[in-house]
């Protein structure tokens, strides 16, 4: 692996997001991310939910962070949550929740996996169904 974060489309509206600790040159830069999101969300139909798996790795740039913030006004922007059991990745997501819109950055932390899934579920009933999460976490390690 030799970016920092992977993207995977799990539904047209559910995108799982996997952050990595990245040894020796990345293919893609953290700033990336932003573009890469900006893209998905101005193309899509409907809202978009993201679930991002912060436990390897974390966005720590402020500038950045700042940006993703912003993208929680795009009308696209259905919700999103982050879990991890690292202290580090709950503070950067606090961080982000200061730049969200507001109660997009509500309640978006967790320390499992079910938790922010359960999160995303109470935006939009139905959004995970039929997605096989144990081939995803296991994909993504």
């Amino acid at each position: 692996m030799s970016d920092y974060y992977r993207l995977q489309a799990l539904t047209e509206e559910l995108i799982f997001i996997k952050w990595y600790r990245v040894a020796g040159k990345a293919t893609k830069s953290k700033g990336q991310f932003i573009d890469d999101l900006t893209q998905l969300l101005d193309q899509a139909e409907a809202p978009i939910y993201f679930l991002s798996d912060l436990r390897q790795g974390r966005l720590v740039d402020v500038n950045i962070i700042q940006k993703l913030g912003g993208l929680t006004q795009h009308e696209n922007y259905g919700g999103g949550s982050a879990f991890s059991k690292d202290v580090l990745s709950e503070i950067f997501v606090g961080l982000f929740s200061r730049f969200a819109a507001p109660k997009q950055g509500e309640s978006v932390f967790y320390e499992n996996f079910e938790d922010a899934l359960a999160y995303l579920e109470s935006l939009k009933a139905g959004l995970a169904q039929n997605i096989d999460w144990q081939t995803v976490l296991a994909e993504f390690g």
